[in-house]
């Protein structure tokens, strides 16, 4: 494997269906449709649930059921390993590299009606950070 850089989420998925197979993935059962987990996988012949994060800590604040997973899949593991029950796996060929910066920011009520139509029914976001987020890239 041949280091790349990544910017974003959605990069390291598009990543990941290419290179499943070097990771020790035998077959792709489900591909990430925008709910948890983003992967259904065979590996040593069993079907497991396989979440991508591009940092690990992003698996705890989007608060992921790890009972609902077998293993976290991210770019860098950025928190110590006892806080997640389920195995870590670590892709150090790829380099992650975040173009923004998280900051918090405060909205009116219209604002937050409108991120709630906007955002209803549609899963792809998880908050109305992530929405605003979305939008402004």
């Amino acid at each position: 494997m041949v280091d790349k850089i990544i910017n974003k989420e959605s990069e390291f998925h598009e990543w990941f269906l290419d290179n499943y197979k070097k990771l020790g993935y035998e077959k792709m059962i489900r591909k990430d449709k925008g709910v948890f987990p983003d992967f259904i996988m065979l590996k040593n012949g069993k079907e497991i649930g396989v979440e991508l994060e591009t940092l690990s800590s992003n698996f705890i604040n989007h608060k992921h059921n790890e009972d609902k997973v077998n293993e976290l899949l991210c770019i860098k593991n950025d928190i110590q390993s006892k806080l997640l029950n389920i195995p870590i796996i670590e892709v150090k060929e790829l380099t992650y590299i975040n173009p923004i910066t998280r900051i918090s920011a405060t909205i009116d009520e219209k604002t937050a009606k409108k991120l709630d139509v906007f955002m209803k029914g549609n899963t792809q976001f998880r908050n109305k950070s992530h929405c605003i987020e979305y939008i402004l890239t």
